[in-house]
């Protein structure tokens, strides 16, 4: 008779073989991965079809004027949710389909996630330059797959205006889906006790009444306003004024960032002159006129009332690979005269100089004429590449073959603000930098005045006399909207 010898089975131990039990959870995470990856593409899909048949209903949402700042930020983050409820579905219905450990359906979300990432990240390292700014084709591959959130990031790029801030705030969108499965995965799990789920209804509710309190009291809170929007002057002006006229929109109607940025449409210096001379334009925003302009608006009858509001700097920027980081006066006038054709004349490589120009009657190529040159010829323009707008300029400095050569100019706050580019410097000239602080004190060479122009029989009492008071009101905001608007206020 043997001693000792086990009752069962289950008595016995088997000793444990390491990395033995680790495969097959592995594969149950990869296959509920694919899974999860293929109900997100299906998903994405039928997007497509919704917004293509759709006619943009989904765009039209955020674009009401009446809404406030905070109220469209809300409905923002309610249309985040709704979008993400199909997933929290997912979640729920898998883990009740798929019984696992929250540890294999977390692994099993990771899939949207990882492949968001990798698209996002292949187009991050891949542009620089003139293409790095979220948004536009080369972006597109990372729009398609997270196409949901397209609404999101055209309102989204109103408030946050850091190109790399932006990014990495698009990056979130393919946290989002898996987010929200996990949630309904965690739900699943907790409705299975009556105790979850009465702290799952009751935070439910509390949320949405939360969020409806909120959105009641930012959209029905009285705003006084200046104009509303039918009663706004029309403006128009330069390339460089654009954020200054959004700005006003904003301020004076009441309405919000993204409304106000979408319907705020400047023509450019010289087609601004014409609109208000035209009477297309009641107030325009541009440098000082060109001789043509003053030529047009006399033959056509009408005198030009110019009011110095702001101050900006006049710039010239050349590539970061030049060497070159200070230029005279009398040096610039001698490159843009075609006296100076060399990198080494100025104290640089035995290179030729490629001197880039804007088109005539632009307000920078006025500025370059009246105030740099002075009456000197300007030498003909390189052929190497022409540029389209002051922002093509800018690009063809930052991304020509050979841009360490090149050179440009634009606006400070234009060029430092709005187009700012990673491959682009800004030259001082006679040794003073053109920042804020010389522009306000006036000490850098070039600092160029902007104004607001109206026509001179225009009524003490129309919506642009009394916008113009607004500006140059001392106690008003006038002097603040100038400053957010990239601008020196001239009675600082």
């Amino acid at each position: 008779m043997l001693l000792n010898q086990p009752s069962s089975n289950n008595d016995l131990k088997i000793p444990h073989q390491p990395g033995s039990n680790w495969l097959g959870p592995a594969l149950a995470a990869a296959r509920r991965g694919i899974l999860f990856l293929v109900s997100y593409v299906l998903f994405e899909f039928l997007l497509i079809l919704v917004v293509i048949n759709g006619g943009g209903a989904v765009d039209r949402i955020f674009d009401i004027r009446a809404l406030s700042d905070s109220s469209l930020i809300l409905l923002m983050m309610l249309y985040a949710v709704i979008i993400a409820l199909p997933f929290a579905g997912y979640g729920f219905i898998a883990a009740k389909r798929f019984p696992a450990s929250m540890r294999i359906h977390t692994f099993s979300l990771l899939s949207v996630v990882m492949v968001g990432f990798a698209i996002w990240y292949a187009t991050f390292a891949s542009v620089k330059g003139a293409t790095s700014d979220f948004g536009g084709i080369t972006w597109l591959p990372y729009q398609v797959f997270v196409l949901w959130a397209l609404p999101l990031f055209e309102s989204a790029k109103s408030y946050i205006t850091d190109s790399s801030s932006m990014k990495v705030t698009a990056l979130l969108a393919s946290v989002w889906p898996s987010l929200f499965a996990l949630l309904g995965i965690g739900a699943r799990k907790a409705a299975a006790s009556n105790r979850g789920t009465r702290i799952l209804k009751t935070v439910a509710i509390t949320l949405a009444s939360l969020w409806l309190f909120i959105f009641a009291l930012t959209s029905l809170w009285p705003r006084h306003s200046m104009f509303t929007a039918e009663t706004f002057p029309k403006i128009d002006g330069a390339t460089a004024a654009i954020p200054f006229g959004k700005i006003l929109m904003r301020e004076l109607t009441g309405t919000n960032k993204p409304w106000a940025e979408q319907h705020v449409y400047f023509n450019t210096t010289h087609a601004a002159y014409e609109n208000l001379i035209a009477k297309k334009a009641d107030l325009i925003f541009v440098a000082g006129p060109s001789d043509e302009e003053l030529k047009l608006a006399e033959a056509s009858g009408v005198k030009l009332k110019l009011t110095p509001i702001g101050k900006d700097a006049f710039i010239f920027l050349v590539h970061t690979d030049n060497e070159i980081s200070n230029l005279s006066v009398q040096q610039i006038q001698d490159i843009y005269a075609g006296k100076t054709n060399s990198w080494s004349n100025v104290g640089g490589p035995n290179e030729r100089i490629i001197a880039f120009q804007r088109e005539k009657n632009s307000g920078s190529q006025t500025y370059m004429e009246q105030k740099v040159m002075k009456g000197l010829q300007l030498a003909e323009p390189p052929k190497e590449k022409k540029s389209s707008g002051m922002g093509g300029l800018i690009d063809a400095v930052a991304d020509y073959k050979n841009g360490s050569y090149s050179i440009g100019y634009s606006f400070y706050y234009f060029a430092n603000e709005m187009h700012k580019r990673e491959q682009v410097k800004f030259l001082s000239v006679d040794g003073i930098e053109s920042n804020k602080e010389n522009i306000r004190k006036g000490t850098y060479p070039y600092t160029a005045l902007l104004y607001a122009v109206t026509r001179e029989d225009e009524p003490v009492d129309s919506s642009a006399s009394r916008l113009l008071q607004w500006l140059l009101s001392v106690e008003g905001k006038g002097m603040d909207a100038i400053e957010r608007g990239g601008f020196v206020p001239v009675l600082n």
